[in-house]
């Protein structure tokens, strides 16, 4: 085989050309979307305490979690069960106007930002109002969930997604040559 050569890996049968790495990481966090959304969604139900008639409601419509934040409504209602002095989610309105919306989306992210929610897990307010980036939200409901639970046990008693590690890992011990 000639090394120099740059089509040496041109002939690789095991390589799949047909989609790039974008869209090998949009579909894999699509599918880790679709696979966590149900609960998300029947954690903020019961957090919420909807009646049943609406649950029923967006079930029937075959709503998303998407289409059911979009307004930011439910997201402010969840931000109100919060133990907060000036809570930003207290402003929040119902309106069909996009603008107003997407403040209720901002007013819930800044509630995420004062219970310590990390910065590299709360998504942007594109994210959900134009479905950019649904795994997004999802990894920003998943935190709030544990930092809310932390904050008020009464209101969140459940947590979603895997329990956070409470017990480090031991760090091996170094080998004895390298030791010195």
């Amino acid at each position: 085989m000639n090394y120099l050569n740059y089509n040496r890996f041109a002939d690789t049968p095991d390589q799949n050309a047909s989609t790039n790495l974008d869209q090998d990481l949009r579909s894999s966090r699509s599918d880790k979307y679709a696979k966590s959304e149900p609960e998300v969604k029947a954690w903020l139900f019961k957090v919420l305490k909807l009646p049943q008639s609406r649950v029923d409601e967006y079930n029937s419509y075959n709503l998303d979690l998407m289409d059911i934040l979009k307004d930011g409504e439910l997201l402010c209602k969840l931000g109100l069960l919060l133990d907060l002095q000036n809570n930003p989610c207290s402003k929040y309105k119902n309106s069909k106007m996009p603008f107003v919306q997407m403040e209720n989306i901002s007013f819930y992210l800044k509630a995420c930002e004062l219970i310590g929610v990390p910065h590299d897990e709360i998504f942007q307010t594109v994210d959900l109002f134009e479905a950019k980036d649904p795994y997004q939200v999802i990894v920003t409901m998943i935190s709030f969930s544990r930092r809310a639970n932390e904050n008020n046990k009464i209101n969140f008693a459940n947590v979603l997604g895997p329990k956070k590690a409470k017990v480090k890992p031991p760090v091996p011990k170094k080998p004895l040559r390298l030791s010195k």
